[in-house]
């Protein structure tokens, strides 16, 4: 999987984030942050039926989100460049469904890496999603992560 070098069609920032059943955090719940194993940040994506054919890349910061086997796709030419990427030791799970508040699009979050980072505590709209045109040709099959959902 390469990053892309064209810039996204469209950049979502993210709306709020929820546990694994998908109830909704307060601002910044400490307990939540540190006590919660599995949570979600949400996206409000206009028109979803259109955009869930473009491919994501998830982004602190501005950073790509990878998974560690990935790190390779952070090497070369790409709109990231200069950014170097946020690893995760798990696989960058997301999925559309019909969430919180409006919301149809969610990454969940690593548990492992929020524990290194409560700095990101309440602020969902530090996570980003980017939706890319679909690749052609050798890569049009490999995607950033497995779809969920």
């Amino acid at each position: 999987m390469k990053l892309p070098s064209a810039p996204p069609d469209l950049q979502v920032r993210g709306t709020l984030f929820t546990t694994h059943h998908d109830r909704v955090s307060p601002a910044c719940s400490w307990r939540f942050w540190y006590l919660q194993h599995s949570k979600k940040v949400w996206f409000r994506v206009p028109d979803p039926e259109r955009v869930r054919q473009k491919r994501p890349v998830f982004t602190y910061q501005g950073s790509p989100i990878l998974h560690v086997s990935e790190v390779g796709a952070a090497r070369g030419r790409h709109v990231y460049a200069g950014r170097p990427p946020v690893v995760w030791g798990d696989s960058v799970g997301y999925g559309w469904a019909r969430g919180p508040q409006d919301t149809n699009l969610f990454l969940e979050l690593w548990t492992r890496w929020t524990w290194l980072h409560p700095e990101a505590c309440g602020r969902p709209d530090w996570f980003r999603v980017d939706l890319f045109a679909p690749p052609a040709g050798p890569d049009a099959n490999s995607g950033h992560s497995a779809h969920r959902g």
